[in-house]
């Protein structure tokens, strides 16, 4: 095919002229070839000479300068596989006007076969052609490469498309083909075809051939006391379900795999440099490599491996499945610590652990002399037997080059280290009397179970999920215990070996980590044991078990002071009768404000009530009022109003035990800011327990009495630690760290800000709260519930505890307003107002700040045009999310990934798994994101007022890049702080005082904030533009990081703005700014709480073709025997509520029994999910015992629904089952009934995941 265009001729035939010059292009199977109808020079490198076409040939000769093209002087050829190559770089329709291409085409086909693949001359033929519509063509499209012709009219189609045509050609035109031939061409042939759409023959469609030539490997990793072991797991792309089933079924490593998977066969083609990797792994007993072996292959798989093993397999891969079977290494370095006399106190290793993507460091502290001696002797022992690692205490230590260097200064440290007098006392310590009297006593905390305490919690080790089950077990001539883990594979696999060897008449097993056989009766004992434990912990009431005489106690757990909950019971109340009309404020109040205020402050009219009110509850204290709870609203001077309480207090009695304010690390300077501005100096002497200041008040464990040591209590202040002060700031991390010797100390008054931080019951710092010997407890937080009322009761139990009655009955008797249905329900929102007002003030600044500028959201930026570019990496991401259940690579694990992606696609849009790029030019970006060029335009006309912004951005790459782009149009730096800006007062470099600056800079300005780190309780009236550039999840959050201009001291008008990418289609930034509208409405009434987001609010999100971004992937039958519990418990809970049930699954840690609760009405289900993975595997009654105990706890719960009881599982019930379920009112449901229930309601698998999240 030759295409021919001229430009117009030069008006004398005998005169060249750059428009006379024309261009050929030759169109062939193997690319499109340019060349020049005349001889010229170069030609490639003078474009001018062409005229119209010189854009042509300038471009023909940047891509052959980059590769693309391959020019011999006289033509330039650009060959299909770099056009392909080419397009994802350009525009295709420009692409293809540029070089006098026909406009690309959407074209598929149906393919069928002719012959077996065993067949010499088996093909596979094109049959009927479709067009984008779907509609199928009259005529075949006949091809030249990448080019179709259709009748009269031609075009370019898919790569895919292209590729699926040659490949085709490639099979029916080579000869003499052998069985296995075919098949690897078919296994190419059926990739093409699956991404150019095509419709497979039913035979075509079950033949499946996979010929991997790259494998991955999967890690397990199981420690049994020192030994590491490993288990590898090799697959490859696409791989089927019963691979390793297959793989381990044979002694050998076969060429050829046939695996069925329900509907036809699979067959894997195994290469040759593949097969030697895979022989080696195969030689390994179960896949498994341990001891020194397994050090060395974690750390270098190839030398293991063999020479092919580096053309087969990823490096980088490897290092991610090293990461997710958590094998780290870890390096340490020798640290002493000395005293002012050089004396050595302490001897610590700092270890820093090194994982595919991070390095986290971690100091280890050396607790006594004889834990420093046996890590000397382990660690000389395991260099000296040519050990790559040394295991101790949970780390795994990396033996290297300087390892021997770091022991040698160990062990002199040793010879320094003495043993200097005890000044914290384990008497002293354990005596209660020092403590509150809610105190119950001290040993190891235990987490509270409830169903009204949210599942996230703050407290890792505190939740079921990380409870280790295990044996200790002392070798012979040893006096060390050794950990033997048995999770729940691991106690499947005893209790398997314990039944073959029942079967066999053996009287002893062996088992894994241990060094000789045991008994089958003590085998089946300790089945036993970690069978009750594993159901006690479920339950929550797990304790450890006695040891029994002779044997050596394991390493005893860190304790605690232990508190009275109020979780289950009432057990600790201060709460008197006659409160309400006691605390009822008088009408004439006025509030006595203290000597010290500085004269120049003016207080609010609110203000003042705010201090009066403190005040007339203080005077009711203890025998009224022990608290209470100041929600104002944000920017309304909470934190003045307190310091004028507290000041007052401590001049009316100046012997008055020390006040303790408990804020978050980045509020603590803004408090001693406060202090220093409104207050006469020496009047509050404040104490700073933070950072370098609380280093210096911290004992050295060297001085702390060796029973306390053992018991896992190490952390104390130096005896005199308070001083003079009268005030302390600290944080609720020390609060937490240091509870022994803060809980020791009375408290006239504690101030927790940003109280959120305490509405988790579980919570370690919510219990360091707690236990605190306070006289008046005020928290503060301009959102008391945040998800649910659980929050309320959490604050007023640290309040005044006993009000609200215990969290159960608390949380089965009150509902948020807007889950208030009944008239007695609604009864009960307003008993519970009742309860908590007189000790609750809120205001907002609609209500008391009159003279406040206005707040005005300006909406004109809700209406940003996406980008072609925007909509492109959007239309490819819901793609890639799509095909995930349909055997393609996906890099989204569940929706909520796309979720998060999609969100920043909206404001920085760049490929998956791409940061910012800080060398882009502007032009460029603007033209991808809609967002910068509004910025820019915005920040222009707020410079033209002289006036400062400030633009919130939680990415910190795209921080970066935002401030890239304003320096280089604006001539100005603005400041960036986040999370990594110190938050010290003694930094030079504080965000406080970097706040500072920017509001004393006159002028125009921006400073660029994190919205998580700088969101709340800093104060920058300075700026009277706020930019949320990104936007949070929670509307109270947002509307928080507003506030930081939009309060008391703000002298102007206050714009917001909220950008907000557009389309055709309902983007994410369109759902997510009407939700969170919807969600601010919703927080007008206090008691309805203003949580985050959830990924199910995205639902209905749209993709830009018009259909959902969520794909409609339904679980299969096949399915459900796959399922592990979560899953499983996921599953019933969809396909109860597919029955117009309203259904939950309950916490992993107190449920009761109970996994499930379904709930239509008055009538409901309660489920005990029972999964195995062992397929036909026949279960017992342990599903009725669990589901008919937890059945009072639920009812309790919801006292007007009538319950019945269901057992399910995913395998099969035995006859004891049957009997004991009939016997006890269970309904039963296994595999064959669920199957019938997904045939009349099927489950989605995005409707799986969404119980999984929640």
């Amino acid at each position: 095919m030759m295409w021919t265009w001229f430009s117009r001729q030069s008006p004398s035939g005998d005169v060249s002229s750059p428009s006379d010059n024309r261009l050929t292009l030759t169109i062939s199977n193997e690319g499109v070839t340019f060349r020049p109808d005349t001889s010229i020079p170069e030609w490639l490198y003078n474009p001018l000479q062409f005229g119209r076409s010189s854009e042509t040939v300038s471009f023909l000769g940047q891509i052959e300068e980059r590769g693309f093209a391959e020019f011999d002087g006289n033509a330039i050829l650009l060959s299909w596989d770099s056009y392909y190559r080419l397009l994802p770089e350009c525009d295709a329709d420009e692409l293809n006007s540029l070089l006098s291409l026909p406009k690309e085409r959407k074209l598929r086909p149906s393919i069928q076969s002719q012959g077996a693949l065993e067949d010499p001359d088996f093909r596979v033929v094109l049959g009927d052609w479709f067009d984008e519509r779907d509609i199928a063509l009259t005529v075949p499209p006949d091809f030249v490469g990448g080019l179709a012709k259709l009748g009269s009219e031609e075009c370019v189609v898919p790569e895919a498309v292209w590729r699926l045509v040659s490949s085709i050609k490639h099979i029916n035109t080579a000869t003499g083909r052998s069985g296995l031939e075919n098949r690897r061409l078919w296994s190419d042939i059926r990739i093409h075809a699956q991404a150019a759409d095509a419709e497979l023959s039913d035979f075509l469609r079950r033949t499946v051939v996979l010929t991997p030539e790259r494998l991955k490997l999967g890690l397990r990793k199981t420690d049994i006391g020192d030994a590491k072991t490993v288990e590898v797991l090799p697959s490859f792309e696409g791989a089927p379900n019963k691979w390793i089933e297959f793989f381990d079924r044979f002694p050998n490593v076969l060429d050829r795999y046939d695996i069925p998977d329900g509907e036809g066969i699979t067959q894997v083609i195994i290469d040759p440099q593949v097969k030697t990797v895979l022989r080696e792994i195969r030689r390994w007993p179960a896949r498994l490599v341990s001891g020194q072996r397994a050090e060395a292959f974690v750390r270098n798989p190839f030398a293991a491996l063999g020479e092919d093993a580096s053309k087969v397999i990823d490096e980088k891969e490897f290092e991610m499945s090293r990461a997710e079977a958590g094998i780290t290494f870890q390096n340490f370095t020798a640290d002493i610590q000395r005293n002012s006399t050089g004396a050595v106190v302490a001897v610590s290793l700092l270890i820093e652990e090194t994982d595919a993507t991070t390095v986290i460091g971690e100091r280890y502290e050396f607790p006594d002399i004889d834990q420093l001696d046996r890590f000397i002797a382990k660690l000389a022992g395991r260099i000296e037997s040519n050990h790559q690692c040394c295991v101790w205490e949970g780390f795994e230590l990396e033996i290297i080059g300087d390892t021997e260097a770091q022991l040698e200064i160990l062990r002199e440290a040793r010879k320094e280290w003495g043993k200097p007098q005890v000044v914290i006392s384990y008497a002293e310590v354990h005596d209660l009397s020092r403590y509150s009297s809610r105190i119950d006593g001290i040993g190891v905390e235990k987490p509270y179970c409830s169903p009204f305490i949210a599942r996230k919690s703050d407290d890792a080790g505190l939740i079921p999920e990380n409870v280790v089950f295990g044996l200790w077990y002392t070798p012979t001539g040893s006096e060390q215990p050794i950990a033997i883990s048995l999770d729940e594979r691991q106690q499947s696999k005893l209790k398997s070996t314990v039944e073959e060897a029942k079967r066999a008449g053996e009287d002893t097993i062996s088992f894994p980590g241990l060094e000789k056989q045991i008994s089958v009766s003590d085998a089946e004992n300790i089945i036993e044991i970690l069978g009750e434990a594993t159901k006690d912990v479920k339950n929550g009431v797990y304790k450890a078990p006695k040891i029994g005489e002779g044997e050596t106690k394991p390493p005893t757990e860190r304790k605690s002071l232990l508190l009275k909950p109020n979780i289950e019971s009432l057990e600790y109340v201060e709460s008197k009768s006659r409160r309400i009309e006691a605390l009822s404020l008088p009408p004439s109040a006025s509030p006595a404000l203290p000597s010290s205020l500085k004269k120049s402050t003016q207080l609010k009219e609110h203000q003042r009530l705010g201090i009066a009110w403190l005040q007339h509850l203080w005077k009711n204290t203890p025998e009224y009022s022990r608290g209470a709870l100041l929600a104002d609203d944000m920017g309304l001077g909470k934190t003045l109003q307190l310091l004028c309480f507290i000041a007052s207090c401590i001049e009316t009695d100046p012997k008055i035990d020390p006040v303790l304010i408990v804020a978050p690390v980045s509020l603590l300077e803004n408090w001693k800011e406060e202090v220093e501005k409104f207050f006469e100096p020496g009047t509050l002497p404040v104490l700073m327990l933070y950072g370098d200041d609380l280093k210096s008040k911290r004992i050295s464990k060297s001085l702390i009495d060796q029973q306390l040591l053992q018991e896992g209590i190490l952390r104390f202040l130096s005896p005199g630690w308070l001083g003079d002060a009268k005030v302390v700031l600290t944080t609720y991390e020390t609060l937490r760290d240091l509870e022994f010797s803060l809980a020791a100390q009375k408290w006239s008054i504690m101030v927790c800000d940003e109280a959120q931080k305490i509405k988790n019951p579980n919570a370690l710092v919510t219990r360091a709260a707690k236990k605190q010997n306070v006289r008046f407890k005020i928290p503060c937080t301009g959102t008391p519930v945040e998800n649910t009322l659980a929050d309320l009761w959490s604050l007023f139990d640290f309040i005044q505890p006993g009000l609200l009655g215990a969290l159960n009955e608390f949380g089965t008797r009150y509902r948020r307003p807007i889950e208030a249905e009944t008239d007695e329900e609604k009864e009960r929102v307003q008993e519970l107002r009742a309860l908590v007002e007189p000790q609750l003030l809120r205001r907002t600044k609609a209500d008391v700040a009159k003279d406040l500028p206005k707040k005005i959201v300006v909406d004109s930026c809700k209406s940003l045009n996406i980008s072609q570019h925007q909509r492109d990496l959007y239309s490819h991401a819901v793609r890639l999310y799509k095909q995930r259940f349909n055997g393609g690579d996906s890099p989204f694990k569940n929706h909520l990934g796309l979720i998060q992606y999609l969100r920043h696609l909206c404001t920085d849009p760049r490929p998956i798994g791409q940061r910012s790029n800080l060398t882009e030019s502007f032009e460029d970006y603007s033209r991808k994101a809609p967002k910068i060029g509004w910025l820019m335009n915005a920040l222009e006309e707020i410079k033209s007022r002289d006036e400062k912004a400030i633009v919130f951005v939680e990415f910190h790459d795209l921080q970066r890049l935002l401030q890239r782009f304003i320096a280089h149009r604006f001539d100005i730096v603005p400041d960036i702080i986040n999370g990594t800006t110190s938050a010290s007062s003694k930094s030079s470099d504080s965000r406080q005082k970097r706040i500072k600056a920017f509001q004393q800079d006159d002028g125009f300005g921006v400073i660029i904030l994190s919205p998580l780190a700088v969101g709340f309780g800093v104060n920058i009236q300075g700026a009277n533009h706020v930019i949320h550039y990104t936007r949070t999840w929670n509307p109270a959050k947002e509307d928080q990081a507003t506030d930081r201009a939009y309060r008391i001291g703000q002298s102007k008008d206050v714009f917001v703005y909220y950008p907000v990418v557009t389309a055709d289609f309902t983007t994410f930034d369109m759902k997510l700014d009407a939700l969170l509208e919807w969600k601010r409405g919703l927080s007008n009434d206090m008691l309805n709480g203003c949580g985050d987001l959830s990924s199910g609010d995205f639902d209905e999100l749209e993709s830009p073709d018009g259909d959902g971004a969520f794909d409609d992937v339904l679980v299969d039958e096949d399915d459900i025997a796959t399922f592990d519990g979560r899953f499983f418990e996921a599953f019933c809970a969809a396909l109860w509520a597919k029955q117009g049930y309203t259904t939950y699954r309950t916490p992993d840690c107190g449920d009761g029994g109970i996994d499930v609760v379904a709930i239509k009405g008055s009538n409901g289900y309660l489920l005990q999910c029972k999964s195995s993975m062992n397929d036909g595997a026949s279960l017992g009654w342990e599903a009725i015992k669990d589901v008919v105990a937890g059945e009072a706890l639920y009812q309790k719960k919801h006292p007007k629904v009538a319950f019945s009881k269901v057992a399910a599982t995913n395998q099969r019930f035995n006859s004891t089952a049957n009997s004991q379920a009939q016997a006890n009112g269970v309904t039963l449901f296994d595999r064959h009934d669920l199957v019938q229930l997904l045939r009349s309601f099927a489950v989605k698998r995005i409707e799986l995941e969404k119980f999984l999240l929640t």
